[in-house]
Parts: structure tokens; C-alpha cells; sequence
């Protein structure tokens, strides 16, 4: 592992089998670094093997072959406890779907990481401040379903930084909102990663968002291929 690295992959092979069992090879021989403070997207077709690649970098998917290093640690030498402690305090998720509890409120919903994976006496105070700096703050007692739905994946996405997570990964994050929207919440997002010098990762099939980023990698023939350089 290379210290300069905060996520380094080499060999990475990823198969499923399906009903019929047949083995159906969705990533062959992947090789992936990721340096800290660095913005990078991920494009290419529906099916491609994005989301999968995502999930795992993301510690969700454990069922793989080769070497995945995280923050120096051997990721295979981990139990399943230490993979579910490093991603609730290292990793914050954005999904296109916001996965917000509709039974909480908004502040309730944002200081859910932090009441799972810390034991942080100011979990209302630095959830309100975060609020503040989405401009939620008028809105957090407010339910979920009382949002639009900008205001909603806002949510979202104040929810994944809470816990000041060393990586943010974000699958297809405004696929779900009208254009105008999208490209508001995208920029202030980008604008907010940029300021707290956060590393990302994000999926998306715009173009337009994909320049965002620092390093474009596309999704082809099971690997990843660089397309800015």
C-alpha cells in the first residue's frame, strides 16, 4: 500500500451468478488509486459495472477477488464488525433515491450517522450547523415529505457529511430531480467539496457533471479507463 493513497485496488474481479448458474463477470482485472482531496466521476452505459465497483469501494459488497486497501488497511484481513465501523465513520453515501426516514424529522435524519457511529454529546449542534450551511435551518423539524424534493436529497447529502467522513461516494445523486434543480444542487454540492478539500467519488451520465471533476474515468470492457489525459 502507498501511503500517499487513500484507496488503493489492484486485480480487482467481480463475478455473480445468475438463476441459471451461469457466472456473469461484471469487473475483470481493475486497478484503481485514489488520492486524497481529489474529485473524481465515473461515466459509461447502464449495466456497465458502476454502482458494483461503487458498492465496493464503499465496503457494501464483500464478495470479490484482489487487493483493496483503504486508508492503509488491509480491507480482506477485516471482519465484518471493522468493515461496518470503518464505513459508518469513514464513508458518507449519496444515492439517487434519497433514503430519508420519513417517521423523522429533518435534524433527526441528518444526526442519525453520528448517534449510530459516535458517541458525540453535540450530535444536534453540528447537525444544526450543517443545516445552516445547506440553508435548511428553517426546515428542521419539518418531515420529509413536507420537502421538494431539492430540499430533500439537501437532506441527503448533509446526512453523508455529518460524521466528516475521509470519502464521499455518490451514485447518480440528482438523477432524481427536474434539470433546473439538479444543476443547483450539484453545483452547490461540488462548491461545498471543493471548500472542505473532501475526496469524492461520484457516478453520473451527464457530461456536464463529469468535467466537474478532477480525474474522469469511464466504465468499459469490465475496467476502468482514464479519458482525461
Amino acid at each position: 500500500m502507498n501511503n500517499k493513497y487513500l484507496l488503493e485496488i489492484t486485480n480487482l474481479c467481480k463475478n455473480y451468478t445468475n438463476e441459471n448458474n451461469l457466472k456473469i463477470e461484471i469487473i475483470k482485472n481493475l486497478n484503481f488509486t485514489l488520492n486524497q482531496n481529489t474529485k473524481v466521476s465515473i461515466v459509461g452505459p447502464s449495466g456497465s459495472g458502476k454502482t458494483t465497483f461503487l458498492n465496493i469501494i464503499g465496503l457494501l459488497d464483500s464478495e470479490y477477488d484482489g487487493n483493496f486497501y483503504f486508508k492503509n488497511k488491509d480491507i480482506s484481513s477485516c471482519s465484518k464488525d471493522e468493515m461496518n465501523k470503518t464505513r459508518g465513520l469513514s464513508i458518507g453515501f449519496i444515492h439517487q433515491f434519497f433514503h430519508l426516514i420519513p417517521e423523522l424529522t429533518v435534524i433527526e435524519n441528518v444526526m442519525l450517522p453520528l448517534l449510530i457511529n459516535k458517541n458525540e454529546k453535540k450530535t444536534y449542534e453540528i447537525s444544526k450547523k450543517l443545516l445552516l450551511e445547506f440553508g435548511l435551518d428553517e426546515r428542521i423539524n419539518y418531515k420529509p415529505l413536507k420537502l421538494s424534493g431539492g430540499e430533500q436529497q439537501r437532506v441527503a447529502i448533509a446526512r453523508s457529511l455529518v460524521n466528516d467522513p475521509d470519502l464521499i461516494l455518490a451514485d447518480e445523486m440528482t438523477g432524481n430531480l427536474d434539470e433546473d434543480t439538479a444543476n443547483n444542487i450539484f453545483k452547490f454540492f461540488i462548491n461545498y467539496i471543493e471548500q472542505k478539500n473532501k475526496t469524492l467519488v461520484y457516478v453520473t451520465h451527464n457530461k456536464i457533471y463529469s468535467l466537474l471533476a478532477d480525474e474522469i474515468y469511464q466504465f468499459k470492457n469490465k475496467k476502468l479507463h482514464i479519458v482525461n489525459e
